[in-house]
């Protein structure tokens, strides 16, 4: 509705994670040559934590979109669930796939050898193969461990037959960090965090460019006000702004000022 009134060519502010529009603050930055180090190393376990919407589902995209799939096996669960056997099930039908109906899982011991066999199959056809859990903080500590274990015991020849990443929120980070035999079991461990006032700006400018903005769209007074009420999350900042360039349009405003953002906040 507003993309001609803009000058727009798509839409800035999606909350889908579209790797052209990602922008790489210091901070992201850092993470994702520290994991593409790892990864690529085939360096062991794995920990990435955030708020809520700060961008860390775009950035495993990023990294995994990157990961050659001559020589990698991917495997990612999404919102795990229940006990290490449930979890290892969930691994098995994924890695084979396979349909739930078709794969025995009728015991832990069941579930752990057939992983192993297929994880040894890849590692034969020169494969590596890395394990994406994605909300990993409603995995007990228990399971997290276990599959930690997991992928420090299960080697063929002195090399992991699996990597495994955790990806979660903040408390997962603080229950790992308040357990010696979990967190030293990490390699790389990373928190991203809020982007600050300059990082906003240059966030919103990104997105604007990409979409094809040749103006200025937002005062820096409304950038402020943006960036004090989001607390720098780039999922906030995004729906604010969505909306924003909405009330824009229809007010057939020249820019969107700290006036019009008020409005969309009182």
């Amino acid at each position: 509705m507003y993309l001609n009134y803009w000058k727009l060519n798509s839409k800035p502010f999606e909350n889908t994670p579209d790797p052209d529009y990602y922008y790489f603050a210091p901070e992201h930055e850092e993470a994702y040559v520290r994991f593409k180090h790892a990864i690529s190393g085939n360096r062991g376990a794995l920990l990435l934590t955030g708020e809520f919407g700060c961008g860390k589902t775009t950035l495993i995209r990023l990294l995994v979109d990157e990961l050659p799939s001559v020589s990698c096996k991917l495997s990612i669960i999404n919102h795990p669930r229940g006990d290490i056997h449930e979890m290892l099930s969930l691994l098995l039908i994924d890695l084979t796939d396979e349909d739930e109906a078709s794969v025995d899982t009728s015991s832990l011991t069941t579930v752990f050898r057939q992983i192993e066999t297929v994880l040894i199959e890849n590692y034969r056809a020169g494969f590596h193969t890395l394990l994406i859990i994605d909300e990993a903080q409603l995995l007990d500590d228990s399971v997290i461990l276990d599959l930690i274990k997991m992928s420090s015991t299960l080697q063929v020849d002195n090399v992991r037959l699996f990597n495994l990443f955790l990806v979660g929120h903040p408390d997962l980070k603080m229950r790992i960090n308040s357990q010696q035999e979990l967190s030293q079991r990490f390699y790389s461990r990373f928190h991203l965090k809020n982007l600050d006032r300059l990082e906003t700006a240059k966030y919103m400018i990104h997105r604007l460019l990409v979409s094809g903005s040749k103006q200025a769209i937002f005062t820096e007074q409304a950038v402020d006000t943006i960036w004090h009420h989001s607390t720098g999350i780039p999922r906030k900042i995004n729906n604010y702004c969505d909306l924003l360039l909405l009330i824009g349009c229809y007010r057939k405003a020249e820019v969107i000022s700290s006036d019009i953002v008020r409005l969309l906040l009182k």
